[in-house]
C-alpha cells in the first residue's frame, strides 16, 4: 500500500472503529452462550484491532487492503483439550457463517511440526442478526485452539518460530530444537485429550465429569475438583448402590432437563452480588445437590451435617428455591 493508502486506513479505523468493537463485543457474548451450551470450559475474548496494530498489520501484509483484511476483529476460544474442538466448530456454524476452516497441523503434514491452531476467517452473522451488521462489512478472524497450542502461540508469536521463513533462517541447533519444542507441546496436547478420555478407578470421578457437563451449560467459574470428589463420596450412599453412569442417567440428566430454566435463572447474572452465596454453588455437585435436597432432603442433611456447615447447604438451598424444613 502507499503511504496515502496507509494514511487513509489510519482515518478510516480511527472513525468505524466503534462500531467494530460493538461487533466484536457481540461476537464475544454469543460465542459464550455457544460454549455454555455445550458444556464445554473455554475462555473466549474477542477485540476490535488497535489503530496501530491496524497499521502495522497494513504494513506487513501488502496483500491486504484494509476492506479485505480478515482480522480487524481477532476473536479467540481457548479449550482444554483437541476434543472439545470439532464439537465448538460444529456448534459455531449453526449460528455463524464463515469460509472453511484452515487446520495449522494439516499444512505441516505426517512429517512436520510447528504452529498448530483451527482459523476460521471471515466469521460473520447471518439471519436476523445481520441487520445490525452487515456481513459484507462485518466478519472477523477466530482461532481456535487448545491450552497447549495457545501456549506455544503466544511464545513463538513474540520469537522467530510462528513464521516457516524466519525459522529456516535460524542455525542448524537452534531450528531443531524449535522443532523439537514444537513436538513437545503436540505430543503433550494429544496426551492431555487421551488422559481425559481414560478416567481413573477414583470413586466420583465418572460422575463429576458428567455433573461437570452439564454445570459449564450454566457458569464458566472454575470449580475445585477436590472439593467436589468430597461432596460427591459423601452422597453417593445416598443413591443406594446405583452406579455413577445410572445415577447421571437416572438422576442428575432428568432433574437437570426439567428445571434447567430455573438453574440458568441462578446463574444468569454474571455481575451479581454473589458474597453471600454457598461455596458450593459454584462447584459442579450443585447439580448433585440440587437433585438431591428435591428428592431426598432429610437423608441429604444428615449426611452433610456430618462433615460440611449446615449454613452451606441452606445458602444452596436458598438459591435453588427449595426449602429444607
Amino acid at each position: 500500500m502507499t503511504v496515502a493508502e496507509i494514511e487513509e486506513a489510519r482515518k478510516r479505523w480511527i472513525a468505524e472503529r466503534p462500531s467494530f468493537v460493538s461487533f466484536s463485543e457481540r461476537v464475544e457474548n454469543d460465542l459464550k452462550a455457544i460454549v455454555r451450551a455445550q458444556g464445554i470450559s473455554a475462555e473466549v475474548s474477542a477485540r476490535a484491532k488497535e489503530v496501530h496494530s491496524l497499521v502495522k498489520k497494513l504494513l506487513a501484509k501488502t496483500k491486504h487492503t484494509y476492506d479485505s483484511l480478515p482480522d480487524k476483529v481477532g476473536v479467540r476460544i481457548v479449550v482444554r483439550y483437541r476434543a472439545d474442538l470439532p464439537i465448538l466448530l460444529t456448534a459455531i456454524g449453526d449460528a455463524f457463517a464463515f469460509k472453511a476452516p484452515q487446520d495449522k497441523s494439516t499444512k505441516l503434514g505426517n512429517d512436520r511440526v510447528g504452529y498448530l491452531s483451527v482459523h476460521v476467517d471471515k466469521l460473520r452473522y447471518r439471519g436476523s442478526a445481520a441487520k445490525d451488521f452487515p456481513p459484507r462489512r462485518f466478519f472477523a478472524e477466530l482461532q481456535l485452539r487448545t491450552l497447549a497450542q495457545h501456549l506455544w502461540a503466544e511464545v513463538s508469536h513474540d520469537a522467530f518460530y510462528k513464521n516457516d521463513e524466519l525459522i529456516q533462517a535460524l542455525p542448524k541447533d537452534l531450528r531443531r530444537r524449535v522443532n523439537l519444542m514444537a513436538g513437545l507441546v503436540e505430543v503433550a496436547d494429544r496426551e492431555i485429550d487421551k488422559m481425559n478420555s481414560e478416567l481413573p478407578n477414583i470413586p466420583g470421578a465418572h460422575l463429576f465429569k458428567g455433573l461437570e457437563s452439564l454445570y459449564y451449560r450454566l457458569t464458566a467459574v472454575k470449580p475445585n475438583i477436590n472439593l467436589s470428589l468430597e461432596v460427591i463420596e459423601l452422597l453417593l450412599p445416598l443413591y443406594r448402590g446405583e452406579s455413577e453412569e445410572e445415577i447421571m442417567q437416572r438422576h442428575i440428566s432428568p432433574t437437570f432437563a426439567a428445571h434447567e430454566a430455573a438453574l440458568r435463572h441462578v446463574y444468569s447474572d454474571p455481575d451479581g452480588d454473589y458474597s453471600d452465596a454457598s461455596a458450593f454453588l459454584f462447584q459442579p455437585e450443585a447439580l448433585l445437590l440440587y437433585d438431591r435436597l428435591e428428592n431426598d432432603p432429610d437423608g441429604t442433611l444428615a449426611v452433610w451435617n456430618s462433615k460440611f456447615p449446615p449454613k452451606e447447604l441452606e445458602r444452596v438451598a436458598i438459591a435453588f428455591g427449595l426449602s429444607l424444613d
